[in-house]
Protein backbone atom coordinates (compact mmCIF):
# COMPACT_ATOMS: atom_id res chain seq x y z
CA UNK A 1 0.00 0.00 0.00
CA UNK A 2 1.38 3.19 -0.77
CA UNK A 3 2.19 6.32 1.95
CA UNK A 4 -1.16 8.11 1.85
CA UNK A 5 -3.12 5.21 1.75
CA UNK A 6 -1.30 3.92 5.65
CA UNK A 7 -1.59 7.56 6.70
CA UNK A 8 -5.40 7.77 6.04
CA UNK A 9 -6.07 4.10 7.52
CA UNK A 10 -4.29 5.06 10.85
CA UNK A 11 -5.85 8.42 10.41
CA UNK A 12 -9.24 6.57 10.25
CA UNK A 13 -9.11 4.30 12.73
CA UNK A 14 -7.57 6.96 15.13
CA UNK A 15 -10.68 9.45 14.66
CA UNK A 16 -13.45 6.04 14.57
CA UNK A 17 -11.93 4.75 17.94
CA UNK A 18 -12.33 8.15 19.52
CA UNK A 19 -16.01 8.56 17.90
CA UNK A 20 -18.07 8.65 21.12
CA UNK A 21 -20.23 11.28 20.44
CA UNK A 22 -22.92 9.13 18.10
CA UNK A 23 -22.76 6.62 21.05
CA UNK A 24 -23.30 8.68 24.24
CA UNK A 25 -24.78 11.88 23.56
CA UNK A 26 -28.18 11.07 24.20
CA UNK A 27 -26.84 9.88 27.93
CA UNK A 28 -24.31 12.68 28.09
CA UNK A 29 -26.83 15.00 27.73
CA UNK A 30 -29.26 13.51 30.12
CA UNK A 31 -26.96 13.15 33.01
CA UNK A 32 -26.10 17.23 32.14
CA UNK A 33 -29.86 17.53 33.20
CA UNK A 34 -31.47 18.25 29.52
CA UNK A 35 -34.75 16.41 28.24
CA UNK A 36 -35.27 13.37 26.92
CA UNK A 37 -36.53 15.35 23.56
CA UNK A 38 -33.63 17.36 23.76
CA UNK A 39 -31.40 14.74 24.08
CA UNK A 40 -32.58 12.88 21.15
CA UNK A 41 -33.09 16.32 18.99
CA UNK A 42 -29.81 16.66 19.28
CA UNK A 43 -28.70 12.97 18.14
CA UNK A 44 -31.03 13.71 15.17
CA UNK A 45 -29.08 17.14 14.69
CA UNK A 46 -25.98 15.10 14.37
CA UNK A 47 -27.67 12.41 12.26
CA UNK A 48 -28.40 15.35 9.83
CA UNK A 49 -25.50 16.95 9.64
CA UNK A 50 -23.52 13.65 9.02
CA UNK A 51 -25.54 13.46 5.39
CA UNK A 52 -25.58 17.19 4.34
CA UNK A 53 -21.58 16.86 5.18
CA UNK A 54 -20.79 14.53 2.91
CA UNK A 55 -22.12 16.96 0.06
CA UNK A 56 -20.11 19.28 1.24
CA UNK A 57 -17.27 17.38 1.57
CA UNK A 58 -17.35 16.04 -1.71
CA UNK A 59 -17.43 19.76 -3.35
CA UNK A 60 -14.76 20.93 -1.05
CA UNK A 61 -12.78 18.54 -2.03
CA UNK A 62 -12.88 18.07 -5.96
CA UNK A 63 -12.59 22.14 -5.82
CA UNK A 64 -10.13 22.97 -3.42
CA UNK A 65 -8.03 19.41 -2.76
CA UNK A 66 -7.96 16.39 -0.36
CA UNK A 67 -5.70 17.13 2.20
CA UNK A 68 -7.17 20.45 2.81
CA UNK A 69 -10.61 19.35 3.03
CA UNK A 70 -9.79 16.74 5.31
CA UNK A 71 -7.57 18.96 7.58
CA UNK A 72 -10.53 21.57 7.62
CA UNK A 73 -12.82 18.91 8.53
CA UNK A 74 -10.74 17.80 11.56
CA UNK A 75 -10.29 20.97 13.36
CA UNK A 76 -13.48 22.41 12.48
CA UNK A 77 -15.23 19.03 14.40
CA UNK A 78 -12.56 19.42 16.88
CA UNK A 79 -13.37 23.11 17.45
CA UNK A 80 -17.21 22.48 17.54
CA UNK A 81 -17.12 19.37 19.93
CA UNK A 82 -15.47 22.00 22.22
CA UNK A 83 -17.95 24.36 21.89
CA UNK A 84 -20.69 21.81 22.25
CA UNK A 85 -19.35 21.02 25.82
CA UNK A 86 -19.56 24.45 26.85
CA UNK A 87 -23.07 24.35 25.47
CA UNK A 88 -23.93 21.84 27.07
CA UNK A 89 -22.09 23.35 30.24
CA UNK A 90 -24.21 26.16 30.35
CA UNK A 91 -27.69 24.39 30.17
CA UNK A 92 -28.76 25.29 27.24
CA UNK A 93 -30.42 23.12 24.57
CA UNK A 94 -30.91 25.16 21.64
CA UNK A 95 -27.20 25.94 21.41
CA UNK A 96 -26.29 22.12 22.27
CA UNK A 97 -28.51 20.97 18.97
CA UNK A 98 -26.89 24.17 16.90
CA UNK A 99 -23.05 22.72 17.78
CA UNK A 100 -24.71 19.15 17.48
CA UNK A 101 -25.49 19.98 14.05
CA UNK A 102 -22.42 22.31 12.85
CA UNK A 103 -20.15 19.64 14.08
CA UNK A 104 -21.81 16.49 12.43
CA UNK A 105 -21.84 18.68 8.89
CA UNK A 106 -18.15 19.49 9.18
CA UNK A 107 -17.11 15.73 11.30
CA UNK A 108 -19.10 14.69 7.66
CA UNK A 109 -16.61 16.26 5.09
CA UNK A 110 -13.48 14.01 5.71
CA UNK A 111 -14.75 10.93 4.49
CA UNK A 112 -15.48 11.93 0.57
CA UNK A 113 -11.79 13.17 0.50
CA UNK A 114 -10.58 10.40 2.13
CA UNK A 115 -11.61 7.49 -0.03
CA UNK A 116 -11.25 9.87 -3.45
CA UNK A 117 -7.34 9.74 -2.42
CA UNK A 118 -7.07 6.96 -1.14
CA UNK A 119 -8.80 5.38 -5.30
CA UNK A 120 -6.01 7.65 -6.73
CA UNK A 121 -3.26 6.64 -4.19
CA UNK A 122 -3.67 2.82 -4.87
CA UNK A 123 -3.11 0.92 -8.41
CA UNK A 124 -6.53 -0.11 -9.77
CA UNK A 125 -6.03 -4.27 -9.47
CA UNK A 126 -5.55 -3.43 -5.32
CA UNK A 127 -8.02 -0.90 -4.49
CA UNK A 128 -11.00 -3.12 -3.44
CA UNK A 129 -8.72 -4.98 -0.94
CA UNK A 130 -7.54 -1.53 0.36
CA UNK A 131 -11.20 -0.35 0.65
CA UNK A 132 -11.02 -3.64 2.98
CA UNK A 133 -8.74 -2.70 4.96
CA UNK A 134 -10.01 0.83 5.40
CA UNK A 135 -13.08 -1.14 6.71
CA UNK A 136 -11.27 -3.09 8.48
CA UNK A 137 -9.96 0.16 10.45
CA UNK A 138 -13.40 1.05 10.69
CA UNK A 139 -14.93 -1.19 11.98
CA UNK A 140 -11.98 -1.86 14.98
CA UNK A 141 -12.71 1.56 15.58
CA UNK A 142 -16.42 0.70 16.10
CA UNK A 143 -15.38 -1.98 18.56
CA UNK A 144 -12.91 -0.16 20.53
CA UNK A 145 -15.06 2.99 21.07
CA UNK A 146 -18.07 1.81 23.05
CA UNK A 147 -15.80 0.06 25.51
CA UNK A 148 -13.33 3.16 25.70
CA UNK A 149 -15.88 5.14 25.87
CA UNK A 150 -17.59 3.81 28.69
CA UNK A 151 -14.63 3.84 30.52
CA UNK A 152 -13.92 7.31 30.24
CA UNK A 153 -17.41 7.88 31.64
CA UNK A 154 -16.62 6.73 34.86
CA UNK A 155 -14.16 9.24 35.04
CA UNK A 156 -15.97 12.24 33.88
CA UNK A 157 -18.62 12.74 30.52
CA UNK A 158 -17.16 16.00 29.63
CA UNK A 159 -13.79 14.42 29.34
CA UNK A 160 -15.23 11.76 26.71
CA UNK A 161 -15.97 14.42 24.53
CA UNK A 162 -12.77 16.44 25.17
CA UNK A 163 -10.93 13.28 23.82
CA UNK A 164 -13.19 12.83 20.67
CA UNK A 165 -12.03 16.52 19.84
CA UNK A 166 -8.41 15.49 20.29
CA UNK A 167 -8.80 12.81 18.15
CA UNK A 168 -10.25 14.70 15.33
CA UNK A 169 -7.46 17.22 16.00
CA UNK A 170 -4.75 14.29 15.67
CA UNK A 171 -6.46 12.85 12.32
CA UNK A 172 -6.23 16.90 11.01
CA UNK A 173 -2.47 17.22 11.90
CA UNK A 174 -1.88 13.44 9.97
CA UNK A 175 -3.35 15.07 7.08
CA UNK A 176 -1.58 18.02 7.00
CA UNK A 177 1.68 16.42 7.95
CA UNK A 178 1.68 13.45 6.35
CA UNK A 179 -0.41 13.69 3.31
CA UNK A 180 0.62 15.24 0.04
CA UNK A 181 -0.96 18.39 -1.02
CA UNK A 182 -3.24 17.35 -4.08
CA UNK A 183 -4.63 19.93 -6.42
CA UNK A 184 -8.26 19.14 -7.66
CA UNK A 185 -8.73 18.01 -10.81
CA UNK A 186 -9.53 20.18 -13.86
CA UNK A 187 -12.30 19.35 -15.94
CA UNK A 188 -12.20 18.98 -19.70
CA UNK A 189 -13.06 22.60 -21.26
CA UNK A 190 -16.17 22.30 -23.68
CA UNK A 191 -15.59 23.31 -26.97
CA UNK A 192 -16.57 26.95 -27.78
CA UNK A 193 -19.49 26.14 -29.78
CA UNK A 194 -20.91 23.13 -27.66
CA UNK A 195 -23.35 24.19 -24.54
CA UNK A 196 -21.83 24.29 -21.29
CA UNK A 197 -21.95 20.69 -19.88
CA UNK A 198 -23.13 20.39 -16.24
CA UNK A 199 -21.11 20.12 -13.24
CA UNK A 200 -20.81 19.19 -9.69
CA UNK A 201 -24.26 16.72 -8.47
CA UNK A 202 -25.87 17.84 -11.58
CA UNK A 203 -23.49 16.16 -13.74
CA UNK A 204 -23.55 13.08 -10.83
CA UNK A 205 -27.00 13.09 -11.86
CA UNK A 206 -27.06 12.83 -15.46
CA UNK A 207 -25.47 9.62 -15.33
CA UNK A 208 -28.07 7.03 -15.11
CA UNK A 209 -26.51 4.30 -14.88
CA UNK A 210 -24.65 5.73 -11.71
CA UNK A 211 -27.95 6.64 -10.80
CA UNK A 212 -29.18 3.33 -10.95
CA UNK A 213 -26.22 1.73 -8.49
CA UNK A 214 -27.31 5.01 -5.81
CA UNK A 215 -30.80 3.68 -5.99
CA UNK A 216 -29.33 -0.10 -5.51
CA UNK A 217 -27.39 1.49 -2.48
CA UNK A 218 -30.10 3.49 -0.84
CA UNK A 219 -32.64 -0.06 -0.76
CA UNK A 220 -29.44 -2.09 0.54
CA UNK A 221 -28.86 0.58 3.36
CA UNK A 222 -32.80 0.15 4.34
CA UNK A 223 -32.49 -3.50 4.16
CA UNK A 224 -29.37 -4.07 5.42
CA UNK A 225 -30.26 -1.76 8.84
CA UNK A 226 -32.96 -4.00 9.79
CA UNK A 227 -30.61 -6.26 11.39
CA UNK A 228 -30.03 -3.70 14.72
CA UNK A 229 -33.33 -2.08 14.15
CA UNK A 230 -35.69 -4.32 13.92
CA UNK A 231 -34.51 -7.73 14.47
CA UNK A 232 -34.75 -7.28 18.23
CA UNK A 233 -37.91 -6.55 18.12
CA UNK A 234 -38.77 -9.89 16.50
CA UNK A 235 -36.34 -11.57 18.71
CA UNK A 236 -38.43 -9.90 21.79
CA UNK A 237 -41.34 -11.15 20.40
CA UNK A 238 -39.72 -14.65 19.69
CA UNK A 239 -39.73 -14.76 23.65
CA UNK A 240 -35.79 -14.89 22.93
CA UNK A 241 -33.64 -13.00 25.76
CA UNK A 242 -32.02 -9.70 24.89
CA UNK A 243 -28.91 -11.56 25.83
CA UNK A 244 -29.77 -13.73 21.97
CA UNK A 245 -29.93 -10.22 19.71
CA UNK A 246 -26.37 -9.42 21.47
CA UNK A 247 -24.59 -12.25 20.97
CA UNK A 248 -25.93 -12.45 16.80
CA UNK A 249 -24.18 -8.70 16.85
CA UNK A 250 -21.71 -9.81 18.27
CA UNK A 251 -21.36 -13.04 15.99
CA UNK A 252 -21.82 -10.13 12.85
CA UNK A 253 -18.99 -7.95 13.80
CA UNK A 254 -16.67 -10.66 14.71
CA UNK A 255 -17.10 -12.53 11.10
CA UNK A 256 -16.31 -9.28 9.57
CA UNK A 257 -13.36 -8.42 11.48
CA UNK A 258 -12.13 -11.66 10.90
CA UNK A 259 -13.07 -12.88 7.46
CA UNK A 260 -13.72 -9.60 5.23
CA UNK A 261 -10.01 -9.31 4.21
CA UNK A 262 -9.42 -13.23 3.77
CA UNK A 263 -12.57 -13.16 1.39
CA UNK A 264 -12.07 -9.98 -0.39
CA UNK A 265 -8.50 -11.82 -2.03
CA UNK A 266 -11.23 -13.72 -3.88
CA UNK A 267 -14.03 -10.89 -4.58
CA UNK A 268 -11.33 -8.36 -5.75
CA UNK A 269 -11.02 -10.59 -8.83
CA UNK A 270 -14.56 -10.42 -9.69
CA UNK A 271 -16.43 -7.70 -11.94
CA UNK A 272 -17.92 -5.13 -9.37
CA UNK A 273 -21.67 -6.04 -10.97
CA UNK A 274 -21.29 -9.99 -9.58
CA UNK A 275 -19.39 -8.96 -6.28
CA UNK A 276 -21.79 -6.32 -5.37
CA UNK A 277 -24.86 -8.42 -6.33
CA UNK A 278 -24.09 -11.44 -4.95
CA UNK A 279 -23.49 -9.60 -2.25
CA UNK A 280 -26.94 -7.78 -1.89
CA UNK A 281 -28.77 -11.21 -2.61
CA UNK A 282 -26.74 -12.33 0.88
CA UNK A 283 -27.85 -9.63 2.50
CA UNK A 284 -31.81 -10.18 1.20
CA UNK A 285 -31.48 -14.57 1.59
CA UNK A 286 -30.12 -13.75 5.37
CA UNK A 287 -33.45 -11.56 5.86
CA UNK A 288 -35.81 -13.65 4.80
CA UNK A 289 -34.37 -16.51 6.91
CA UNK A 290 -35.16 -14.49 10.60
CA UNK A 291 -38.33 -14.91 9.64
CA UNK A 292 -37.95 -18.76 9.48
CA UNK A 293 -38.59 -20.25 13.01
CA UNK A 294 -35.61 -22.93 12.86
CA UNK A 295 -34.64 -21.96 17.00
CA UNK A 296 -30.76 -20.85 18.08
CA UNK A 297 -29.71 -22.54 15.21
CA UNK A 298 -31.42 -21.55 12.65
CA UNK A 299 -30.47 -17.57 13.40
CA UNK A 300 -27.31 -17.94 13.68
CA UNK A 301 -27.27 -19.86 9.94
CA UNK A 302 -29.25 -16.38 8.96
CA UNK A 303 -27.42 -14.04 10.87
CA UNK A 304 -23.93 -15.58 8.85
CA UNK A 305 -25.60 -14.95 5.42
CA UNK A 306 -26.55 -11.95 6.49
CA UNK A 307 -23.41 -11.11 7.46
CA UNK A 308 -21.52 -12.93 4.70
CA UNK A 309 -23.53 -10.42 2.35
CA UNK A 310 -21.74 -7.68 4.00
CA UNK A 311 -18.61 -9.38 3.47
CA UNK A 312 -18.56 -10.07 0.00
CA UNK A 313 -20.54 -6.57 -1.41
CA UNK A 314 -18.77 -3.85 0.92
CA UNK A 315 -15.41 -3.88 -0.38
CA UNK A 316 -16.41 -3.78 -4.35
CA UNK A 317 -19.34 -1.44 -3.41
CA UNK A 318 -16.71 1.01 -1.38
CA UNK A 319 -14.01 1.17 -4.43
CA UNK A 320 -16.61 1.27 -7.56
CA UNK A 321 -17.70 4.97 -7.07
CA UNK A 322 -14.05 6.42 -7.41
CA UNK A 323 -13.25 4.10 -10.05
CA UNK A 324 -15.88 5.09 -12.42
CA UNK A 325 -15.91 8.66 -11.38
CA UNK A 326 -14.40 11.20 -13.71
CA UNK A 327 -11.39 12.78 -11.78
CA UNK A 328 -12.78 15.74 -11.63
CA UNK A 329 -15.75 14.53 -9.83
CA UNK A 330 -14.20 11.44 -7.98
CA UNK A 331 -15.22 13.34 -4.66
CA UNK A 332 -18.70 14.27 -5.55
CA UNK A 333 -19.16 10.72 -6.77
CA UNK A 334 -18.09 8.84 -3.64
CA UNK A 335 -20.37 11.75 -1.58
CA UNK A 336 -23.33 10.50 -3.84
CA UNK A 337 -22.36 6.90 -2.86
CA UNK A 338 -22.12 7.89 1.06
CA UNK A 339 -25.10 9.54 0.95
CA UNK A 340 -27.70 7.11 -0.35
CA UNK A 341 -26.58 4.53 2.12
CA UNK A 342 -27.06 7.02 4.90
CA UNK A 343 -30.04 8.36 3.69
CA UNK A 344 -31.09 4.33 3.99
CA UNK A 345 -29.37 3.79 7.24
CA UNK A 346 -31.81 6.63 8.44
CA UNK A 347 -35.25 5.56 6.77
CA UNK A 348 -35.08 2.17 7.14
CA UNK A 349 -35.51 1.99 10.99
CA UNK A 350 -38.84 3.93 10.80
CA UNK A 351 -40.00 1.91 7.84
CA UNK A 352 -39.26 -1.35 9.32
CA UNK A 353 -40.58 -0.88 13.00
CA UNK A 354 -43.75 0.34 10.82
CA UNK A 355 -43.98 -2.49 8.48
CA UNK A 356 -42.89 -5.23 11.78
CA UNK A 357 -45.97 -3.65 13.93
CA UNK A 358 -48.39 -4.55 11.28
CA UNK A 359 -47.14 -8.12 9.71
CA UNK A 360 -44.89 -8.92 12.22
CA UNK A 361 -41.78 -11.34 11.20
CA UNK A 362 -42.92 -11.23 7.42
CA UNK A 363 -40.96 -7.72 7.62
CA UNK A 364 -37.92 -9.72 6.68
CA UNK A 365 -39.33 -11.45 3.88
CA UNK A 366 -40.57 -7.70 2.30
CA UNK A 367 -36.54 -7.25 2.79
CA UNK A 368 -35.62 -9.97 0.50
CA UNK A 369 -37.98 -8.60 -2.08
CA UNK A 370 -36.48 -4.86 -1.40
CA UNK A 371 -32.72 -7.12 -1.69
CA UNK A 372 -33.98 -8.19 -5.10
CA UNK A 373 -34.97 -5.25 -6.28
CA UNK A 374 -31.28 -3.68 -5.21
CA UNK A 375 -29.69 -6.49 -7.24
CA UNK A 376 -31.70 -5.81 -10.31
CA UNK A 377 -30.98 -2.30 -9.93
CA UNK A 378 -27.24 -3.41 -10.09
CA UNK A 379 -27.21 -5.54 -12.35
CA UNK A 380 -28.10 -2.99 -14.93
CA UNK A 381 -26.32 0.00 -13.66
CA UNK A 382 -22.97 -1.21 -12.54
CA UNK A 383 -20.58 -1.05 -15.47
CA UNK A 384 -17.17 -2.14 -16.26
CA UNK A 385 -14.46 -1.35 -14.57
CA UNK A 386 -12.82 -1.45 -17.41
CA UNK A 387 -14.06 0.78 -20.25
CA UNK A 388 -12.89 3.43 -17.22
CA UNK A 389 -9.16 2.36 -17.29
CA UNK A 390 -8.70 3.21 -20.64
CA UNK A 391 -8.96 6.84 -20.37
CA UNK A 392 -7.28 7.31 -16.65
CA UNK A 393 -3.64 7.93 -16.46
CA UNK A 394 -1.72 5.35 -15.64
CA UNK A 395 0.16 7.35 -12.62
CA UNK A 396 -2.43 8.30 -9.95
CA UNK A 397 -3.12 12.20 -10.33
CA UNK A 398 -2.37 12.75 -6.76
CA UNK A 399 1.12 12.26 -7.26
CA UNK A 400 1.13 13.95 -10.53
CA UNK A 401 -0.57 17.09 -9.41
CA UNK A 402 0.65 17.65 -6.50
CA UNK A 403 0.71 21.66 -5.43
CA UNK A 404 3.72 21.29 -3.49
CA UNK A 405 6.92 22.81 -5.13
CA UNK A 406 8.63 19.94 -3.12
CA UNK A 407 10.71 17.79 -5.42
CA UNK A 408 11.35 15.07 -2.12
CA UNK A 409 6.99 15.21 -1.57
CA UNK A 410 6.31 14.47 -5.26
CA UNK A 411 9.00 12.06 -5.41
CA UNK A 412 8.07 10.12 -2.21
CA UNK A 413 4.56 9.83 -3.58
CA UNK A 414 5.73 8.61 -7.24
CA UNK A 415 8.14 5.81 -5.50
CA UNK A 416 5.40 4.35 -3.48
CA UNK A 417 2.66 4.26 -5.77
CA UNK A 418 4.22 0.91 -7.49
CA UNK A 419 4.04 -0.58 -4.16
CA UNK A 420 0.94 -3.30 -3.42
CA UNK A 421 -0.96 -4.65 -0.23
Amino acid sequence: MTLPVWVLLVGTLVNTVGSFLMLFLTLYLTQKGFSPFHAGLALGAWGAGRIAGAFVGGTIADRVGYRFAMALSMFSTAALITALIGAANLGNPWLVVLAALAAALLNGVWRPPAQAMITEATPPGHLVMVMAFWRLAFNLGVLVAPLLGALLSRVSWDLLFWVEAGSSALFGVLALTALPAVAAPASTPAAPSAPAPPTGYGRVLRDGAFVLFLFALLVNGIVYIQGPATLPLHLNGLGYRPEVFGALVSLNALVVICLEVPVTRLTQRMRPRTAVAAGMALTGIGLSLWSVELGIAGLVVATLVWTMGEVVASPSMFAYPGQVAPPHLRARYIAASTVANQIGYSVGPVLGTALWAGVGGAVFWICGALAAVAVLAVLAGVRTVDTVKASTPAEPESVAASTDADPKRVSEGAAVDGSVP
